[in-house]
């Protein structure tokens, strides 16, 4: 009787190692088909995305150089902001990736209260025509 005892708990033992490594091969498995690893034709590089961190930039443009103009903006400021709105003073954006030293004037924004993304350009054009600051012009200046 002890014998049958001690193989019927050698054999459950066995039993049990035999479903944990079933169950944690299972879940390597899966974990791999899900990083891409197995996809058929499909590289083992994952998909990213890219977020570039908005900066704050000073528009140093006179009343006939267009707020639009990238090469116009600065990270330092040159006047103060503030004061009659007559041109752009500063906006946020993400610096440009082949010039870093100029906002990235064609970046997705989106505006508050929409779902559809625009440009920074377009944000800084809506802006500089009615006046009104936006997500991406937080200021205006006199000339």
């Amino acid at each position: 009787m002890r014998t049958l005892v001690k193989r019927f708990i050698s054999t459950m033992s066995i039993g049990v190692m035999v479903l944990g490594i079933s169950f944690s091969a299972n879940a390597q498995s899966i974990k791999s088909e899900k990083e891409g690893k197995f996809a058929p034709g499909a590289a083992a590089a994952k998909e990213t995305k890219t977020v570039r961190a908005n900066q704050v930039w000073y528009f140093h443009g006179g009343s006939s150089d267009l707020p639009t103009d990238a090469s116009k903006y600065s990270l330092t400021p040159d006047k103060d902001c503030g004061g009659t709105a007559e041109a752009v003073c500063q906006i946020n954006a993400p610096a440009n990736p082949s010039n870093p030293s100029q906002p990235d004037m064609s970046a997705p924004v989106t505006p508050s209260g929409s779902s559809t993304p625009t440009t920074i350009a377009l944000r800084i054009s809506a802006a500089d025509s009615s006046k009104t600051p936006n997500e991406t012009v937080t200021d205006f200046r006199p000339y």
